[in-house]
């Protein structure tokens, strides 16, 4: 037979996991008597324990042929691609006594060799074709009869273990079949039972979204008061366990005084519609740690609101746009570390509104001080403090930063916009943050200059 001449490699990539093979699915092989037809194994760490695999290829016409797998690939025999039909694949792995075995699946072949393709090309060499060296010519010679008894055993076997692979597949499908039956069957027999079931969640779910829209809608104060007696001391007053109310609708409460709360209480929310005034509501609280105020609109007065709690750490309120007066609001808090408000600005009095809060790193919101007449004290021994920042040019009034040590260049960016022109006033920034900040004497210069247009003199302590 004559051979061939300018041949084109053509590869396919296979994925081998555990006894299963991966992506036959997706190929589709064209025969052509100028390609040879090449698949490429990625093996699972479970194969590379055996030095020898093979792939087996058995032909519509139930032929089968066993090939070398070398480096990972092996070449698909023209005997199985001169077959007009689609042909089966499977790969096996042996050491010694040990054998694995990953198949089968079907390998689509969209267009045979031709007839007169066959007759140029050479049998193609097996596992058991490897005698064309002179030297072991010779040997087959005077051994034919027992080198072709082991060959025909060998294929027998091969064949056999053939059987027994695709056995094992359809054993294998026939337990899948069989489980998806009993899953069926168990789905059927208890079809009424989670119907049931799902019906019941469902009612329960109803229930729970009702039970939540009338929490909202429950005015504490009035549900509390069983016996008709109208207080603002609310129920949640006289325990001696640390405790925590997230949120509750008290939204009908017009006053509020450090009463209504004792010092157990860790986590507090609050509507705060109706309320005035919030002097000294938390101050002194041991134990308190959150607090969250909505509808702070009406508030005017927030004198010792938080002062003293030792244990707060956050507190977040809603626009203070009535508010005059956030003397000592948050004074002495020295586990305080967020801060975050709403729209303000007719407070006129921030007098030690943080002073001695030396944990605290941040106030998120804009602070206004265009009303302000005081802010003695405001950042007095404000350590930790990183994050804060003004609405623009209403800053008109001394003002000290110099505890603030920690001080972030955008917050420091924020309080230069904030001070407003012709101010003939004086700012006082720690000098370690000035210098970390703006480290270069240009820097520096170019910041005095623009507060110097302003009329401010700035000082460094």
């Amino acid at each position: 037979m004559g051979s061939r001449g300018d041949i084109k490699m053509v590869k396919y990539e296979l994925r081998i996991e555990k006894q299963q093979i991966f992506g036959a699915e997706k190929i589709a092989i064209a025969a052509n008597a100028n390609e040879t037809v090449s698949l490429h194994f990625c093996f699972d760490s479970s194969w590379r324990i055996f030095d020898a695999k093979a792939a087996i290829f058995r032909t519509a016409q139930n032929k089968y042929y066993i090939m070398e797998i070398k480096s990972s690939s092996v070449t698909v025999p023209w005997e199985v691609l001169c077959v007009d039909r689609d042909f089966e694949l499977s790969v096996i792995g042996y050491d010694g006594a040990k054998v694995l075995t990953a198949g089968k699946v079907n390998v689509k072949v969209v267009s045979s060799l031709l007839p007169e393709d066959c007759k140029t090309l050479s049998p193609t060499e097996t596992l058991f074709d490897r005698f064309r060296q002179d030297s072991i010519s010779e040997a087959y010679r005077k051994y034919e009869d027992e080198i072709d008894s082991l060959k025909r055993s060998y294929e027998k076997k091969i064949v056999e273990l053939g059987n027994q692979i695709s056995k094992a597949n359809d054993n294998t499908e026939n337990v899948e079949k069989t489980k998806n039956e009993e899953i069926k069957k168990l789905k059927q027999d208890h079809a009424v039972e989670v119907h049931s079931l799902n019906t019941k969640i469902e009612e329960i779910n109803k229930t729970l979204a009702a039970a939540k829209i009338k929490a909202d809608n429950w005015d504490l104060v009035d549900a509390a008061m069983s016996d008709k007696t109208r207080s603002n001391f609310a129920p949640w007053t006289g325990g001696t366990k640390e405790y925590k109310l997230p949120f509750f609708n008290t939204k009908n409460m017009q006053y509020l005084s450090p009463g209504n709360f004792d010092g157990h209480v860790s986590e507090i929310g609050l509507d705060l519609s109706s309320a005035t005034s919030l002097d000294e509501m938390f101050r002194l609280k041991e134990c308190l740690k959150k607090v969250e105020l909505r509808n702070t609109d009406k508030l005017t007065t927030m004198v010792n609101a938080f002062s003293n709690s030792v244990a707060l750490r956050e507190v977040t309120l809603g626009n203070l746009t009535q508010c005059t007066s956030a003397k000592w609001a948050f004074f002495g808090d020295t586990s305080l570390e967020r801060v975050t408000l709403g729209k303000n600005g007719i407070i006129n009095n921030f007098f030690a509104a943080f002073s001695g809060c030396i944990s605290l790193k941040e106030i998120i919101g804009d602070l206004n001080l265009i009303a302000a007449i005081t802010v003695q004290g405001m950042f007095e021994n404000c350590t930790s403090l990183q994050t804060v920042s003004f609405v623009k040019e209403t800053i008109g009034i001394d003002i000290n930063f110099g505890s603030c040590k920690d001080l972030s260049k955008e917050s420091m960016m924020s309080i230069f916009d904030g001070v407003v022109k012709n101010g003939e006033r004086d700012l006082t920034l720690s000098k370690y943050a000035f210098e970390n900040n703006f480290p270069t004497a240009a820097e520096q210069n170019e910041i005095i200059n623009a507060l110097a247009k302003k009329n401010w003199s700035l000082n460094l302590v």
